[in-house]
């Protein structure tokens, strides 16, 4: 989910989570070079954040930006009033 924290099994890297499409079973997270996409089955949740801080409106803006609107939280749009 946004904002947890996960590794990315086949670099060893530990990411943010920026947004997930759970359709497509694909995430985005943040950094560089954004937008990187990589597949869930690859990444493990090390800490959930989600319940407690949800997508960022700069997360939410960036995927915005980029027009990966599948991958924004709904629940977290709305509590921005982004929709």
């Amino acid at each position: 989910m946004p904002s947890d924290v996960i590794l990315h099994r086949p670099t060893g890297e530990t990411w943010t989570v920026c947004g997930v499409d759970h359709k497509a079973g694909r995430l985005i997270p943040c950094g560089y070079p954004f937008p990187t996409v990589a597949r869930i089955e690859d990444c493990e949740v090390i800490e959930r954040h989600y319940e407690t801080q949800y997508q960022t409106e700069e997360q939410i803006k960036a995927l915005q930006k980029y027009e990966l609107t599948s991958f924004i939280d709904v629940k977290s749009a709305m509590f921005h009033g982004l929709i």
